[in-house]
């Protein structure tokens, strides 16, 4: 098994540093267009050196000497990495993208590869790669999702396969995000305005009673379930919101979010819906939102 990665950034070589670690004794070859480029070229060529990986200098070559091919670059460029392989690709090559793109992209890139006869694998990186190095939670789907499992199960990869369909385990990176990235956004408004009343410790407390009172799962269920019978009351709640951060210079683009989001969901009719009551699941919520959106 001969790996090559197109790119050899953070990605590439955190995974490649752990797979040496874990008893990689194969040839790891990488091709960046810039190697040479100042400053990313000192950068690119030091972490070569370090976990032994092979410059080649030429796409064709390095198609050659491979059999798994990694595609680490960045999403915006994942399309044309792709079409550039594609002449070199065959059907022993397992073409595997780790970019944080959307699902379409995924499923563009895999009609790209899978016509030359090699296989494509999607892959999600649910972690941060310095920190776990090779053994980074992975998602993997697509049409060699199973047989990438099988190549890397050696060395101890933490490899989830979720389906053959390319696309799979991106969406799950990426609807993931909206609550994690969003979280962070979230945190950064309620602190910049909670520092200007010197009240950053209160508030935060006043959260963490209300969020550790039960597990994660059930704080959800019990946050969807009211939230969607007092979406309206919640957003007019939220206009308040908005005019004290206004007031204090304090930018409220959560806030506008959260209040757009709530009269959304008013607009749904789901109070009317669930007759005033509280629903139990969070099924019967979603399943009431698609029902709503469909008529």
């Amino acid at each position: 098994m001969k790996m090559a990665f197109i790119g050899f950034g953070e990605a590439a070589y955190g995974l490649t540093k752990g797979l040496r670690q874990a008893g990689l004794r194969e040839e790891v070859y990488f091709f960046d267009k810039l190697w040479d480029t100042p400053p990313y070229g000192d950068v690119i060529m030091k972490r070569a050196a370090e976990t032994g990986a092979v410059l080649l200098k030429s796409i064709e070559e390095l198609m050659t000497v491979s059999d798994i091919v990694i595609s680490a670059v960045t999403a915006s460029v994942a399309i044309i990495v792709a079409e550039n392989l594609a002449p070199f690709l065959s059907k022993k090559h397992l073409y595997v993208d780790v970019n944080a793109a959307s699902p379409m992209v995924k499923e563009q890139i895999s009609d790209i590869v899978e016509k030359t006869g090699a296989a494509f694998v999607d892959v999600a990186m649910m972690g941060a790669i310095p920190v776990f190095l090779h053994r980074v939670p992975i998602l993997a789907s697509g049409s060699g999702a199973l047989l990438f499992k099988e190549w890397m199960g050696p060395f101890e990869m933490r490899i989830t396969c979720i389906g053959d369909k390319p696309g799979q385990a991106s969406a799950i990176k990426m609807f993931r995000s909206i609550f994690m990235k969003g979280l962070v956004a979230l945190l950064l408004e309620t602190l910049n305005a909670t520092h200007r009343y010197n009240v950053d410790d209160t508030v935060l407390e006043s959260i963490a009673e209300t969020m550790e009172k039960n597990s994660f799962l059930e704080t959800v269920r019990l946050l969807v379930t009211r939230g969607v019978v007092h979406a309206e009351r919640r957003a007019h709640e939220m206009e308040e919101v908005i005019k004290t951060l206004e007031g204090i210079d304090v930018l409220p683009t959560m806030s506008q979010a959260t209040k757009e989001k709530l009269y959304w969901c008013s607009g749904l009719g789901l109070k009317e819906y669930f007759g005033g009551e509280t629903p139990k699941t969070l099924a019967e919520v979603m399943s009431a939102i698609e029902e709503m959106l469909s008529i």
